[in-house]
């Protein structure tokens, strides 16, 4: 289980020791963004949730998956201002610019959606296409999560917590498994992410994060309907996603589609909020078939 087997690497991203795994060869490489936010206790998000993906995408070329900003084993922020969507988006550059990748394929998940928009946006010379997944983030309109953390009966930052949280989410859960659930539970409970979690808690979600992301998501908005992407976009969305409900992904890809030819979106049947690990099939098939369809100008 997880992506050990294909070897752990380490790399600096303006003074962050970031952690991430890398397999396959040939054409752009894809990188992929998972979701969550830094200081959450209520199941974590890391490279690993990434394992089906990876594992079918590096049968077709170079894949990459790492931990963002204070999530994971990647250090945490060292400042308030960058323990924000805004610090987060300028780490993940970094660790494009560090690897050296050139023009990539960004595939992100929920908040990892807003991120690989927010990059296609401002610096489209390190991106070769966009996929946004299931991202209440990157849409237009309020997403129903508060419903799922304001109906969990466990304690903050335990396992049972996060099984709860997950299941919830998806529509098949298979997916959340005891081995699975345990890898994440070691993660949220080092040192590092409980001091992270104590945070956030503390003051910086509620002062910090959550304003400065209301601006944030403002002015990517106003981006999207006034310049519009430069890079071809995907747009994959669980239709039975219960905290990102379908029309925001539909308007999602409404408001790019104006301004992009070059824009797509698939909807995966029987998939919640993680359509990538709930039917990874069909997901893997629908973007690699898009990815092909970039590289061959189609």
């Amino acid at each position: 289980m997880g992506l050990q087997d294909f070897g752990e690497h380490w790399v600096d991203c303006d003074g962050v020791r970031t952690r991430y795994f890398e397999a396959g060869e040939g054409g752009p490489p894809v990188v992929l963004i998972h979701g969550g936010q830094l200081g959450d206790s209520s199941g974590g998000e890391n490279a690993e949730d990434w394992e089906p993906t990876f594992r079918a995408f590096a049968k077709a070329g170079r894949v990459i998956a790492f931990d963002r900003l204070g999530q994971g084993y990647t250090d945490n922020p060292k400042r308030d201002e960058d323990c924000t969507m805004a610090g987060t988006v300028r780490h993940t550059t970094a660790f494009l610019k560090a690897l050296n990748l050139g023009r990539c394929n960004l595939v992100g998940h929920s908040r990892g959606g807003y991120i690989a928009g927010a990059i296609a946006l401002a610096d489209p010379a390190l991106v070769n296409a966009c996929v946004i997944v299931d991202s209440v983030s990157a849409a237009p309109g309020e997403g129903r999560n508060s419903a799922v953390f304001a109906t969990n009966p466990h304690a903050p930052g335990s396992l049972e917590s996060s099984r709860f949280v997950y299941e919830r989410y998806s529509r098949n859960t298979a997916h959340v498994t005891d081995e699975w659930l345990a890898m994440k539970q070691k993660i949220t409970d080092l040192p590092k992410n409980r001091e992270m979690i104590a945070r956030m808690n503390s003051k910086l979600l509620a002062a910090r994060f959550l304003p400065d992301f209301v601006g944030d998501r403002d002015r990517f908005f106003i981006q999207v309907n006034s310049d519009g992407f430069r890079r071809p976009v995907m747009i994959v969305w669980g239709y039975n996603d219960p905290t990102a409900p379908l029309d925001m992904g539909l308007a999602l890809f409404d408001i790019i589609a104006k301004m992009q030819p070059r824009t797509c979106m698939h909807v995966v049947n029987e998939a919640g909020h993680f359509s990538f690990r709930e039917q990874p099939e069909a997901f893997n098939r629908a973007v690699l078939g898009f990815l092909a369809g970039v590289d061959h100008g189609e």
